[in-house]
């Protein structure tokens, strides 16, 4: 298996920047979750990148794996139900979401993304603020999923997986959420 690697890049050794905030800033403006947008069309996002889970694609953990159904190939999963992504990404494709999980190289966010605001700290007057993790592409870039997480105050968050499907060079479409939890 060929994988092209970019280099240099601040937050992945395998995924250029630009792809990622290309993604991203689609994401901010177009993507409509609930009823929380927030006034002005200008979301607050947490400066820290939301971290990818290991057991998403490493587990030994044999009860997990039973309750959640999770596929193994090569010890590597993705994702934690019969259904869920594994009929999305082929075994090409897992391989490399899991290239990229471990290329990421940084924690922060350095620039803000489309009609946001990046937060530095989690104290502030509105609690409400997004987390985004460095979203994983599949090898032909058609598909990404995002680990991502919504906080609006005690008992009021909402998180999981989220998977779309590029319909062109910078439009992309919601298809299915793993693992999702609301509060």
């Amino acid at each position: 298996m060929n994988f092209t690697f970019a280099i240099g890049q601040t937050y992945s050794s395998v995924t250029s920047d630009k792809e990622i905030y290309d993604f991203l800033n689609w994401m901010t403006i177009n993507d409509r979750k609930y009823g929380e947008e927030p006034k002005l069309k200008r979301k607050h996002i947490y400066h820290k990148i939301l971290s990818w889970d290991t057991t998403n694609f490493i587990t030994n953990d044999t009860a997990l794996i039973e309750q959640y159904q999770i596929f193994s190939i090569d010890g590597r999963y993705l994702y934690l139900r019969k259904g869920g992504t594994d009929t999305i990404f082929k075994q090409q494709d897992r391989d490399f979401l899991f290239i990229q999980f471990t290329a990421i190289k940084d924690t922060t966010w350095h620039d803000k993304f489309s009609k946001s605001k990046l937060l530095t700290s989690k104290k502030q007057k509105r609690p409400n603020r997004y987390y985004y993790s460095i979203p994983l592409f599949s090898v032909d870039k058609k598909y990404v999923i995002i680990h991502r997480k919504y906080y609006c105050g005690d008992e009021c968050a909402y998180g999981g997986y989220y998977v779309y499907r590029r319909l062109d060079n910078n439009k992309w479409e919601y298809l299915t959420a793993v693992n999702t939890w609301i509060s």
